[in-house]
């Protein structure tokens, strides 16, 4: 591949780069502020794409995508982490408590932009849609987190504002590959930290509780809807209870929701089928697959999608020597929102115009079904140096059918199929603050997620550099 002979170059322009420390901490009597970031950022090819998005943090799909016969080359933001830099601080109550604050942004390091999923998805263009995937980072000026309370090391931390799930805080410690956002599907989709809707992934109107006694952690959040006329509607509560000790940790967490959303681009595509090529460009022979080519028509709105959620994870690591396994399970449920005629009248999300509104997502066949999915992954790292991190990761998810009997074309997405990644991630830490990495993700769909993709297979590779200040 091209991008190999890149390589060099991010080693070398690492160099100049290695003094540099993570934090700036300025103190003043009892209290204290720290500005911190990290900026990640690399180069990538992905065999079946659309283009890259300037917008969205990750900057183009690493997973099967329905539209994109060709690869494409680009720069990524966040290959590891997600870009981001904040301000968090403190100060002192008495008695050991502590007054505390986060207010944390993200973003899009290859142009500068704050990281915008919605504006995207409204902006693809009639040429063929960029990259659109749904996350939670929808252009707040704290999208990842802000927030303040009180603490204490013997009563805990009660937090006020908008939180990351519990999920979404387990996943990278519980993940060899470090929740990597573009070379595992746990880290590129919020899907999974979201509790089955990435908008759940980073949680408004929230209030959360911490606490840590000896090895033990438990966590309650619970976020208010705030919505007229239903007092559930778009409410959100969460738990998580751990253990950790030594080379061992578990963790459980739950979440629920009322009406989540979800938010797509509302491109309207037209498929031309060829008569003389299959879908790998060549002539189309006996038996072969033709291809399929879409124009696309924009309109400048997006689509949103509301659906109930509850989902439970569990999640196992382990240390021995230079090794690390690191392990977990998720149970996604999925069904019809509770107060449909409140989310039919939803004409913006994000500061978006809303083209059009789902609230029957579930429904096949003429009932109400549940969609589940169950998520299992299984990764190993290894301490090759004392410097560089290898680490392999399989992942799998598989869906029910809940098609209801229904055994049309418009019903098959609704059979039980899966989706299956393989991921490798190298990362070499050249000082406390920055390390560069090559990662490799390979995904597979199958019967009924496979349904309506022009290529049911995908995979990406690449490399990187991050940056912690």
């Amino acid at each position: 591949m091209r991008i190999l002979s890149l390589v060099a170059l991010s080693l070398a322009i690492g160099a100049p780069l290695l003094a540099q420390a993570p934090g700036l901490t300025v103190s003043k009597g009892d209290s204290d502020v720290t500005v911190y970031g990290i900026l990640d950022a690399g180069l990538a090819e992905v065999a079946h794409t659309t283009g890259f998005d300037s917008y969205h943090p990750v900057a183009v799909n690493p997973t099967a995508t329905k539209f994109g016969a060709t690869s494409a080359t680009g720069m990524v933001n966040g290959g590891i982490s997600q870009t981001r830099w904040g301000i968090k601080g403190g100060t002192g109550l008495g008695d050991g408590w502590k007054g505390i604050f986060v207010l944390e942004s993200a973003i899009n390091i290859p142009n500068g932009n704050i990281s915008n999923v919605a504006l995207g998805a409204a902006q693809s263009t009639a040429s063929g849609p960029f990259m659109s995937a749904d996350s939670a980072i929808n252009g707040q000026l704290f999208s990842r987190g802000a927030y303040f309370g009180i603490s204490s090391d013997a009563y805990g931390t009660l937090t006020f504002g908008r939180h990351q799930s519990f999920m979404l805080e387990v996943i990278p410690a519980y993940d060899a590959l470090q929740g990597s956002q573009f070379y595992t599907p746990l880290g590129f989709s919020g899907t999974y930290g979201g509790g089955g809707a990435t908008d759940n992934s980073r949680i408004d109107n929230a209030i959360r509780y911490k606490l840590k006694v000896a090895d033990f952690n438990f966590g309650l959040m619970h976020k208010f809807g705030g919505a007229t006329g239903s007092s559930t509607a778009r409410a959100i509560d969460e738990f998580l209870a751990g253990y950790e000790k030594g080379p061992f940790g578990i963790q459980f967490a739950y979440q629920s929701c009322k009406d989540a959303t979800a938010v797509s681009n509302l491109e309207t595509a037209t498929a031309t089928t060829s008569t003389t090529l299959n879908t790998s460009g060549l002539p189309l022979q006996a038996g072969q697959a033709p291809m399929v080519t879409y124009t696309y028509a924009n309109s400048g709105q997006i689509k949103a999608t509301f659906e109930d959620t509850k989902a439970y994870m569990l999640a196992a690591r382990y240390y021995l020597a230079h090794w690390t396994f690191r392990a977990g399970y998720q149970k996604q449920e999925l069904s019809n929102p509770s107060n449909p005629a409140l989310d039919a009248n939803t004409t913006s999300l994000f500061g978006q115009q809303v083209g059009s509104v789902s609230v029957t997502p579930f429904t096949v066949n003429g009932a109400q079904m549940e969609k589940d999915l169950a998520v299992t992954w299984l990764t190993v790292g290894y301490q090759l140096t004392p410097r560089l991190n290898l680490a392999v990761g399989y992942y799998h998810i598989g869906q029910n059918d809940f098609s209801n009997g229904l055994n049309t074309a418009a019903g098959a997405a609704d059979k039980a199929g899966s989706s299956v990644y393989q991921s490798f991630l190298a990362d070499y830490r050249w000082t406390k603050s920055f390390d560069i990495y090559l990662g490799y993700m390979n995904n597979q769909l199958n019967d009924g997620m496979a349904a309506g993709y022009l290529y049911s297979n995908n995979h990406v590779f690449g490399f990187g550099a991050r940056l912690a200040f």
